[in-house]
């Protein structure tokens, strides 16, 4: 073994040339280099790290590589691409109260906010319209619980989106000026003596400068300041935000100014009060006993004898949060609604100065300061003490009015902006129960109420939400299958998503160029009621006015866009009466044109298959147009045609009903609508028949004007 060592050192040279040795090594060399400084491997620097440095989301973030890889790191990402969008931050990061606010404030800037926003969301269905995110109805209650809150119970609704507007001035000038806007055959106008003097709240309709026989613009509420000398007069006028703008307009053109904010001219200044005061509502035998937690022990006995309808209270009372109970309380006994008024009218809250220090007090003063101040409190959920920051709170309490012969007792509530959370919270824990959109519909059905909230169907604001109505239920029908949907041609339904009420006055003979009308005329209304039409002219009902009826019905309940028809002399109280079923002419077509558009999509799948396969890109089949040609076309099929209502049925068509269900208020069904002024005469005993939209019976029904 010693010798084999021997040999193989032996064989070893003495000395070793580098030049010549690298000579002979160079190509090798060059090739070993050229691998390291060119690698054919198919990682990434970050897949190449050792295990336990590696990170799960280093292709994401450069910043999780080592300092020294990083730049080559970013080199490679460069060359996959632009980066794709960053993913969505963590919750616990979105959820901090700074991020919060700037989510809050972004989604808020497309869509007006109510200030109860945060609370109505987490439990009502939020509907965007008018400009705001409104709630819709509840989460967890039905239309039965709204029912049974204004019956027995307090509704509360936040209507702060109402929008307010301030006219300054001599009171006879505002009166004069105002006075075209509205007919005093409605009703009360701004310049009537009952309201003058600001203890009281008035509604009028308004129209048109001067264009009373065209349909009005909506409903207004309005309220003078008390205490104000005739030189000098504060008008408050609160409308529905649909039709805001259109009344803004109206006021400019009165007053002689193109301006949207303010109008100055014969010393009558006009300022907008959009979002600068809230108002919740309340409905129910219990709604001043919710309002008197508000109150303090001296006030509120004084407040029990200052309900009177209609009557304006101005009351000042504590920061919500300083007298928040620990949990929620029940109501207590309802107080008579009928005692002599003894609360003032008078309220700073119609100073803006004040209205600002209160609202600044809101921002100076949060929650937190005060939930700290109470958790100090020997005896938890008891009343906090008077603080040196608080400073007494200016509401005006405005009494519901008669507004139909179904009065309702409750009161509005108005305060200045930023107080609308602390507020709401304080009635809800008092035992107010919150409402939405559908339940302000619900009281105006049942009851006849809370009419300055909804919109006349005469109005344009009306038209346009009928259109957007119309264009969602069509949606709805035309999502089902054929063979699912209801055949309103056989059916004989001429309006089954809206109603053309021009179709019915021109059928009646009515030449209508400026559109339909409701009557609102008092006198005529009274005269109609009483069944005195002998005493009314020809004249009269020449005129396309549509009146307003309730019917009611003791078996079924009426739906929207239910017909109202006129019974024959010979027909018999309860008897049957059925529609026949009528043709459908457009079946055959239909499905001519379903077998026509499925083989044209199928030569037109082959045409572009033959084309991809002969890269002959000159030539579009694509079928989007075709597609959309073909929907329309069976649309137009499935449509009921226009047809004479007071001829092509087995009993003429008079009117509709534009709201129908079963009334809880009176445990039978009972349908809003209008009918023809000139069928009014020919409806015998008071009844009448009503065909709900896809059906063909006729049922009888008693019909009242409202």
């Amino acid at each position: 073994m010693t010798d084999n060592k021997y040999k193989m050192v032996g064989n070893v040279p003495s000395d070793i040339s580098v030049v010549r040795f690298a000579t002979v090594r160079a190509q090798e060399i060059v090739a070993l280099t050229k691998m390291i400084e060119n690698p054919q491997t198919t990682k990434l620097i970050f897949q190449k790290l050792p295990c336990h440095m590696r990170r799960r989301a280093m292709s994401h973030n450069p910043n999780r590589m080592p300092r020294l890889l990083r730049e080559a790191h970013k080199s490679q990402m460069a060359k996959s691409g632009p980066a794709l969008k960053p993913k969505r931050p963590r919750r616990k990061y979105r959820r901090r109260p700074s991020r919060l606010l700037e989510e809050y404030k972004k989604r808020s800037s497309k869509m007006s906010w109510l200030e109860t926003h945060l609370w109505h969301a987490k439990r009502f269905h939020m509907t965007a319209t008018w400009g705001y995110r409104l709630p819709e109805k509840s989460c967890a209650r039905g239309h039965r619980f709204c029912h049974r809150s204004v019956a027995e119970h307090c509704l509360l609704v936040d209507i702060s989106y109402l929008c307010c507007i301030e006219i300054q001035g001599p009171q006879n000038a505002i009166i004069h000026e105002l006075a075209p806007l509205c007919d005093p055959k409605t009703g009360p106008t701004f310049g009537a003596s009952s309201f003058l003097n600001g203890t009281r709240e008035g509604r009028v309709t308004i129209f048109q400068r001067n264009s009373f026989s065209r349909g009005p613009i909506g409903l207004v509420t309005f309220l003078w300041r008390h205490g104000e000398t005739p030189d000098m007069r504060t008008l408050w006028i609160w409308c529905h935000p649909a039709f805001y703008e259109q009344f803004l307009v109206e006021l400019n053109s009165s007053y002689g100014s193109n301006s949207d904010s303010l109008i100055e001219q014969t010393k009558i200044k006009i300022t907008l009060n959009k979002g600068k005061l809230n108002r919740f509502r309340l409905r129910g035998p219990f709604a001043h006993s919710v309002i008197s937690n508000l109150l303090d022990k001296e006030i509120r006995k004084v407040f029990i004898a200052s309900q009177s309808p209609g009557f304006v209270a101005g009351v000042d009372v504590r920061d919500p949060r300083m007298i928040l109970p620990q949990s929620r309380v029940k109501e207590h006994t309802s107080v008579p609604s009928q005692c002599e008024t003894v609360i003032t009218s008078r309220s700073r809250l119609w100073d803006a100065s004040v209205r600002d220090q209160i609202a600044q007090v809101r921002t100076s003063f949060p929650d937190y300061v005060v939930n700290g101040r109470r958790s100090q409190l020997l005896v938890p959920g008891s009343e906090l003490p008077l603080q040196p920051e608080e400073i007494p709170i200016p509401l005006l309490i405005v009494n519901a009015s008669h507004e139909s012969s179904d009065f309702v007792p409750g009161c509005d509530v108005i305060f200045p902006a930023g107080w609308a959370t602390a507020f709401w919270l304080a009635l809800i824990y008092s035992g107010g129960h919150a409402g939405g959109l559908k339940d302000v519909e619900s009281m105006n059905f049942e009851y006849r109420i809370c009419s300055d909230l909804c919109l006349e169907v005469d109005s344009n604001a009306g038209k346009t939400a009928a259109a957007e109505q119309k264009v969602k239920l069509m949606e709805d029908y035309f999502r089902k299958p054929p063979k699912t949907r209801t055949n309103f041609i056989k059916l004989a339904t001429p309006f089954p998503f809206s109603i053309d009420w021009n179709r019915l006055l021109i059928d009646w003979g009515y030449q209508v160029e400026q559109g339909f009308t409701v009557l609102r005329d008092k006198k005529l209304l009274n005269t109609l009621s009483l069944n005195k039409q002998n005493l009314l002219s020809e004249f009269t009902f020449s005129y396309p006015h549509l009146v307003a009826v309730t019917i009611r019905l003791k078996h079924g309940s009426p739906r929207d866009f239910s017909m109202i028809c006129i019974p024959k002399m010979d027909d018999k109280f309860n008897s049957p009466i059925n529609e026949p079923i009528h043709q459908d002419p457009g079946a055959k077509e239909r499905k001519i044109l379903r077998q026509q558009h499925s083989s044209q999509l199928k030569s037109l799948a082959k045409k572009r298959k033959e084309s991809r396969s002969s890269d002959d890109k000159v030539k579009d089949f694509c079928s989007d147009a075709v597609i959309a040609i073909h929907k329309e076309k069976m649309r137009s099929l499935w449509l009921p045609p226009s047809c004479n209502l007071k001829t092509s049925y087995v009993r003429p068509v008079i009117g509709f009903v534009t709201k129908g269900d079963f009334g809880l208020s009176e445990g039978k069904g009972i349908g809003r609508g209008y009918i023809v002024i000139r069928s009014v005469p020919q409806i015998s005993a008071s009844l009448v028949l009503v065909r709900n939209p896809g059906t063909s019976l006729y049922m009888w029904a008693e019909i009242a004007l409202c």
